[in-house]
């Protein structure tokens, strides 16, 4: 998975920073949304489900589930192969400076010491990383909003290589089309940073990798 190649030095390529999903790509969860009509419950969405479900007209959602903290904790099931990836990614970017982020679909949770010391639990450094909540974002789709987020972290241009770990491909997909929507004024300030000149095309100044996390933590590119 070229690790080396990618946790390298500011001297080298540029710093880079690695984006990963919670559900289903470093736990099995089973919280459920629960899809409301005329005040009842109609339907049960599993995390996969939901990101392909299409609201109907007089329906609305209900993700008590996604906040409690305490659903999380006891029944959550740690994807090893993909938690083992995760320890290894967080540990050497520590030591290069480049930087990883937990971003989920899920808002708030209800205890945040509760849900951190599940990943504390499984040995994942939590501490040494920050939680981005997609789901704080009222922007649209859950793809959509972790799009925003990432958009957010580049434009200070302190970042030449991006890559994400995620179990929904369209997630993957659209992450790769942040390559097309990378404003001016980000890659002036990489160019400022690293001292890139004109010689360098736009398209060389930031390096975006998408990996699809199957059931079994195993890992596919998404081009």
């Amino acid at each position: 998975m070229r690790l080396e190649h990618f946790v390298n030095e500011e001297s080298q390529k540029g710093l880079g920073i690695t984006f990963i999903d919670i559900d289903e790509t470093l736990f099995n969860t089973f919280a459920k949304i629960k899809v409301i009509k005329n005040g009842k419950i109609i339907k049960s969405l599993t995390n996969t489900e939901y990101n392909e479900y299409r609201i109907k007209k007089g329906e609305s959602f209900d993700y008590s589930d996604f906040t409690s903290s305490r659903l999380f904790y006891d029944t959550s099931i740690p994807i090893e192969k993909m938690v083992k990836r995760a320890v290894r990614i967080i540990k050497r970017t520590e030591i290069k400076g480049s930087k990883v982020i937990i971003l989920t679909a899920r808002g708030d949770m209800d205890d945040r010491d509760l849900f951190l010391s599940k990943f504390r639990k499984t040995g994942i450094p939590i501490d040494s990383v920050y939680v981005e909540r997609a789901g704080n974002k009222n922007i649209g789709s859950v793809s959509l909003a972790k799009k925003y987020i990432i958009m957010d972290y580049l434009k200070n241009g302190l970042y030449r290589r991006v890559r994400i770990f995620d179990d929904y491909i369209t997630t993957c997909k659209d992450f790769l089309t942040i390559k097309n929507d990378v404003p001016k004024e980000t890659l002036i300030n990489i160019r400022d940073r690293y001292e890139i000149g004109i010689d360098v095309p736009d398209d060389d100044l930031i390096h975006f990798e998408a990996w699809n996390v199957k059931s079994d933590g195993s890992i596919e590119e998404v081009k």
